[in-house]
């Protein structure tokens, strides 16, 4: 049995003849792509936002913490403040002297 073209444009599969039905998958795969598309554009829109906004933010932070690193460190009534100390040095010190011949002087006044 052959089945002219004629009648194929008129077959029905349920509801659906074959004509509505392709229109209908090219018409969810075009819904499809355009929300994919939408979606990567707006998540490309708001990762360029938040970034922007983050670093805005950690510039704040930052000089908020520079600003109160400078009050603590300035000293108060014309005091000054020793953070550090170094230790002890055993080289170069007059209580042990390594190497060479020390002459002690005493200071002739005219």
């Amino acid at each position: 049995m052959i089945i002219s073209v004629r009648r194929l444009r008129g077959w029905r599969i349920g509801p659906f003849s074959i004509t509505g039905f392709s229109k209908l998958v090219t018409m969810i795969l075009k819904i499809i792509i355009f929300f994919i598309a939408l979606g990567w554009i707006f998540s490309s829109l708001l990762r360029y936002f938040l970034n922007s906004k983050l670093k805005k933010f950690a510039d704040q932070v930052q000089a908020a913490q520079r600003e109160e690193a400078r009050k603590k460190n300035k000293p108060k009534d014309g005091n000054v403040n020793v953070d550090f100390m170094p230790g002890d040095r055993k080289k170069g010190s007059s209580g042990n002297i390594s190497g060479g011949d020390y002459i002690d002087y005493e200071e002739v006044k005219d």
